[in-house]
């Protein structure tokens, strides 16, 4: 044996006997206060009024409404969670948990804290000290005459003397807590998240082999005139513009041409308040809540304003024999009076952006003759118009009433009830007056959508300990009963101005219901070393679209550190699942993407959601098959706690619902099996410098979706989109690949050149993007130094395509940067060959006034061009979140509990492989319409202050 290692295994013998003659005094200062907050495993949101009783005794406390929890215990003890309608999780006490120092390093614990961070605290903030034993000055919590820990302050002042500590108490029966919340923020739109227009050019084209200025009278709506360096006013009385008509230098009074801003966005204010009161008592909490938010549009014109109301009541004592209560009643209503209805705010985009350089749409809508006034009368609005002549305004009403109760008969047996009730009132509306391109006779129409569910549920819970084994059986009984009162009402054939007296109105009525049944029945054998098996039977029956009696599921988990130790790994995880489930449609299905699909993109004026679609007994219900790997990690390495997750996962949808286009109407139909495999995983870690917290969280996520099957004979499914372009469904294909023109090629790929040197368009459309990404990348940062925090959010997309059709569109009017760069280039040769299987030489120019503005690159092709040419790299970097605050409460004050101010900011800067870009948005604002950009609602960013007061 060599030196090394006799040292090595002298020291080692050393240390276990120092350990064991020390374990005599470890085990008299073994009781102290273990602290924590519960959130959701989810999104991290607070439990409050969750409980948490050492297991065998009364000993329990309840969480505040900020998770917040503190409890007397030993080490040793048994911590057992429980919140309604959460799986109940057990956590073993460890001293570091309550805040000793000392030398031992807890490599794991038993059971997996989901719930709770008091462990991965208490570890990350181990120091090689001596063991401290918990003083009162230590906490904020405090002990109350039954020597149970209250969630709220009891204690009002603590008052130090030499001789003596000094207390002074609040009522010991009852406890109240005070929470407002306030913010102010400023929302706008910035110039670099817009496309990019050009100032040059006035209105007008090529006329008799020149460049003519032609003004809104002339029908003309090119940009592709004189430069405006050319032209100037003569000051006549001029309909269309105050300063007169545009004529060459020298022809006019002198005043010379200007670029007017024609921009609809202004900053908008958006302001909201929280009040939240709490009182409680050891027995039972009750809480009442109200919000108030009021902002306006990003135009600065119309307003949105939110009301909830909430109040709730539970009993927070849990003990066996004794039912409990938790049941809380909620008011909410919103009115948002500038909704993208019938795509209200892509139309007023793309008229705003369309106006040429050359004309204000500020100087007014309204022509003397009370016809409208715009860069082109005939043929587009002035967002003037539309802002001003509208009748849009969409209304939701919510109520919701609940009720739960859990009772133990026994220590191993539950019963726990939910009864629900919630009432959705909607209401849309949508005016046009008449002479409004797209509805020039006048359109109003109204929606009524009330629903009305009531949801009840039933669950047994039975625990059977067999000694090393562990024996969970569950039943879980779900009854939901569902209403749909649907009206919608359509006008047309109006007076000037006037929304009354229309000349045809229809109208159409619905009402449907449904019964929906689920029973569960699960069973999980555990053993006392972690191993873990589950077996469930979901059975599922609907009065409308049939049952489906056996949907099993498994689940297999294994903690590996109860088989084997692994030296510095705190926990690892192991689990593997397969789940069959059915999905089923809501009575009015929501997605109104394929409106749309049967217009072009010239005919967007037109647009209307109208076609409503409802769920019926010939659908069937979707089958879902979903399988799962995970693996959950926490080891210590270079001096640092990690946490680790990662999962792969799988799914495959018999028979997606997908509305199906025959006969020139659209119905719902199962028309799709489509599988999505992907993979994810999250590492984050705790990095403590003196009072510097450090938490940075890194998530990552890639899948691929893929087209099975389609039923019908049919070969694709449009989902999103217009004729010329959309989303599909193509067996063998991503879901949703993007479908649209584009330009004829040969076996080898080369693009066919026509006689006059231009790519010739396919008859056939074809595949020209995959929305679907490479990955996407999660990137948070949290700062904590002392009561200072800062929190930063990035985003990051790699690969997707998307359909950018605005910059076709703007190339076409001439208003983009793009057209005025290019107008210029001549003698350019496409590459391709030529119908005739040459090489092209043909020489083009992109826009030789001798030629006619129809022979100009951008207009040969039509209003949205070829799709394309319009498809961009869809990756983005996005600084999300960034917000700095600040809690100016000292420990222990005798009235405030918390007083922080702090600023934040979302969407400060995005950068896209192209100009105007939109990630976050989708067509018409529809569920499907991702990827596919025609006037989508810009980024918008927002400035803010936050303040939050509680005492």
């Amino acid at each position: 044996m060599s030196k090394p290692t006799r040292l090595l295994m002298y020291n080692t013998a050393i240390k276990i006997l120092f350990i064991l003659l020390l374990l005599p005094l470890f085990s008299i200062a073994q009781e102290g206060i273990v602290t924590g907050t519960l959130t959701t495993e989810d999104d991290g949101l607070p439990l409050p009024g969750a409980s948490i009783i050492v297991k065998g005794t009364t000993n329990g406390v309840t969480t505040d409404f900020d998770g917040n929890y503190s409890i007397s215990c030993l080490v040793g003890d048994i911590l057992v969670v429980n919140y309604i309608g959460m799986t109940p999780r057990e956590i073993k006490v460890t001293a570091s948990m309550f805040g000793a120092k000392n030398t031992v390093y807890v490599t794991r614990i038993p059971i997996r804290p989901i719930n709770s961070d008091a462990y991965a605290n208490a570890v990350s903030g181990i120091k090689r000290d001596e063991l401290k034993t918990p003083n009162i000055e230590d906490t904020k919590y405090s002990y109350n005459t039954k020597n149970i820990y209250n969630s709220l302050l009891r204690i009002k002042a603590i008052d130090i003397k030499p001789n003596a500590v000094n207390l002074t108490y609040f009522n010991p029966d009852i406890y109240f807590e005070i929470a407002l919340n306030s913010a102010l923020s400023f929302q706008f739109v910035k110039d670099n998240n817009l496309p990019d227009l050009q100032t040059k050019f006035s209105q007008g084209a090529s006329q008799n082999g020149e460049l003519t200025f032609l003004g809104p009278e002339t029908g003309n709506y090119f940009s592709y005139g004189p430069e405006l360096a050319q032209l100037e006013f003569d000051g006549s009385d001029y309909n269309f513009d105050s300063n007169g008509q545009f004529v060459a230098l020298g022809n006019g009074n002198g005043q010379k041409a200007k670029s007017y801003k024609n921009s609809v966005f202004n900053t908008a204010i958006k302001r909201s308040q929280n009040l939240n009161l709490n009182v409680e008592s050891e027995n039972w909490s009750t809480n009442l809540n109200y919000t108030n938010k009021i902002s306006k549009d990003i135009f600065g014109r119309q307003r949105t304003k939110t009301d909830e109301l909430m109040l709730s009541f539970k009993t927070t004592k849990h003990r066996t024999g004794k039912l409990n209560w938790d049941t809380f009643v909620k008011y909410g209503k919103r009115n948002n009076n500038q909704p993208n209805i019938n795509g209200f705010t892509n139309n007023l985009l793309l008229n705003a952006l369309v106006t040429p350089t050359s004309f204000s749409n500020y100087q007014g809508s309204l022509l003397p003759n009370n016809t409208q006034r715009s860069f082109s009368p005939s043929s587009y609005n002035n967002p003037e118009w539309l802002f001003n002549n509208h009748k849009n305004y969409d209304d939701n009403d919510l109520y919701v009433i609940s009720l739960q109760n859990e009772i133990e008969p026994s220590d191993n047996f539950k019963i726990r009830s939910h009864i629900n009730y919630k009432t959705t009132k909607n209401e849309q509306s949508f005016g046009a007056v008449a002479n409004t391109i797209g509805f020039e006779n006048g359109y109003l129409s109204k929606k009524h959508i009330n629903r009305n569910t009531f949801n009840a549920t039933l669950l047994l819970d039975y625990e059977i300990d067999l000694g090393e084994f562990n024996l969970n059986l569950n039943s879980v009984t779900t009854y939901s009963h569902q209403n749909l009162k649907y009206q919608f009402k359509e006008s047309e054939g109006f007076s000037e101005f006037s929304f009354s007296n229309p000349s045809n109105t229809t109208e159409v009525n619905n009402s449907l219901f449904q019964n929906i049944l689920r029973l569960k029945q699960f069973v999980e054998f555990s053993h006392s070393h972690g191993t873990k098996l589950s077996f469930s039977n979901d059975s599922y029956v609907s009065s409308i679209q049939g049952n489906k009696l056996f949907l099993p599921t498994s689940i297999l988990s294994v903690d590996v550190l109860d088989l084997i130790h692994i030296y510095d790994f705190r926990y690892i995880y192991l689990s593997a699942s397969s789940a069959f489930d059915v999905s089923g449609l809501p009575l009015f299905y929501t997605n109104q993407s394929h409106n749309s699909l049967g217009l072009s993109p010239s005919e967007s004026l037109t647009y209307t959601s109208n076609t409503d679609l409802f769920t019926n007994k010939s659908i069937e219900l979707e089958n879902n098959h979903d399988y799962a790997f995970n693996a959950e990690i926490g080891f210590y390495a270079l001096g640092i706690n990690w946490d680790f997750e990662a999962s792969y996962f799988g799914s495959l949808t018999e028979g997606s619902v997908f509305p199906v286009l025959e006969n020139n109407n659209f119905s719902l139909k199962n028309i799709a099996d489509i599988s999505n495999k992907g993979f994810e995983f999250n590492l984050e870690f705790y990095k403590y410098f003196d009072e510097l917290k450090w938490i940075p969280r890194l998530q990552f996520f890639t899948n691929n979706t893929e087209v099975k099957k389609l039923y019908d004979t049919q070969t694709r499914v449009p989902i999103d989109g217009f004729n010329s372009v959309s989303k599909n469904l193509i067996v063998g294909e991503s879901a949703g690949v993007i479908v649209g023109t584009a330009y004829q090629r040969d076996e080898q790929n080369n693009i066919v050149i026509d006689a006059n040197g231009y790519p010739i368009v396919d008859a056939e459309q074809q595949i020209i993007g995959d929305p679907t990404p490479d990955f996407t990348l999660g990137f948070s940062n949290a700062l904590h130094w002392k009561k200072l925090k800062l929190n930063l959010v990035f985003n990051y997309q790699k690969g997707g395509d998307v359909w950018n059709g605005t910059q076709n569109v703007l190339n076409y009017f001439g208003v983009s940067q793009q057209s005025a760069d290019q107008r210029s280039i001549t003698n350019y040769i496409f590459n391709g060959i030529t119908e005739q299987g040459t090489p092209n030489t043909t020489t083009v120019d992109f826009y030789n006034a001798a030629n006619g503005i129809e022979n100009n690159r951008f207009v040969r092709y039509g209003f949205d061009g070829v799709a394309e040419t319009a498809i961009e790299d869809a990756s983005f970097f996005n600084i999300k979140t960034i917000e700095l605050s600040y809690d100016f409460v000292k420990e222990y004050d005798s009235f405030f509990r918390q007083f922080e101010v702090g600023l934040y900011a979302t969407n400060l800067l995005t950068i896209t492989k192209y100009k105007g870009a939109t990630p976050f948005s989708s067509l018409f604002d529809t569920n499907s319409g991702n990827n596919l950009n025609f006037f989508n609602t810009p980024i918008i960013s927002e400035v803010g202050f936050r303040a939050k007061l509680k005492i």
